[in-house]
């Protein structure tokens, strides 16, 4: 039985992957995305390949990671973690953080952002509007705001150094 036409359901596999390119602290790198968003929430679904190391950011969003496969480092504020399959983080809204893979298999997470981030020029064509009748997309959401955070390396070596692994 063929599944029934609805703005409030989508398989992940009907959703048209794109990549961007955000700037990044050593190697040019892109990141996979699938990404949907209602009136309020945004969601994707992105793979980083090892190497991917993310330029400090914030955006006015509160941002809830999922770690489907692999594993990545997130710095949040002047605090440093590895993540493996099955972490949960969340980033409150208008903290600095950023990330880096450096897990040869890469990081594969799903990522929520409230409002959506359908206000980076990069990610906005690429997403999908999932809204009904008489409800309005947020295509205005928010923007990622790279900045100068020159204590990175220095919080990057303190937390890869504590970690146990």
């Amino acid at each position: 039985m063929p599944a029934v036409k609805t703005p409030f359901r989508m398989n992940i596999a009907d959703v048209p992957p794109f990549k961007v390119a955000p700037p990044s602290q050593e190697k040019p790198s892109s990141i996979d995305v699938k990404m949907v968003y209602g009136t309020d929430t945004g969601m994707m679904m992105a793979k980083r390949e090892k190497g991917y190391h993310s330029r400090p950011h914030h955006h006015d969003a509160e941002q809830w990671n999922y770690i489907m496969a692999g594993e990545i480092w997130f710095f949040i504020d002047e605090a440093g973690f590895r993540c493996k399959q099955g972490d949960i983080v969340r980033i409150p809204r208008n903290a600095i953080h950023w990330t880096w893979v450096r897990h040869a298999q890469g990081c594969t997470m799903l990522e929520t952002h409230t409002p959506s981030l359908t206000g980076d020029p990069m990610l906005r064509p690429g997403a999908v509007a999932m809204t009904g009748p008489g409800e309005t997309p947020d295509q205005n959401g928010v923007d990622n705001i790279f900045i100068e955070y020159p204590q990175a390396k220095e919080i990057e070596a303190r937390a890869l150094a504590a970690d146990p692994d």
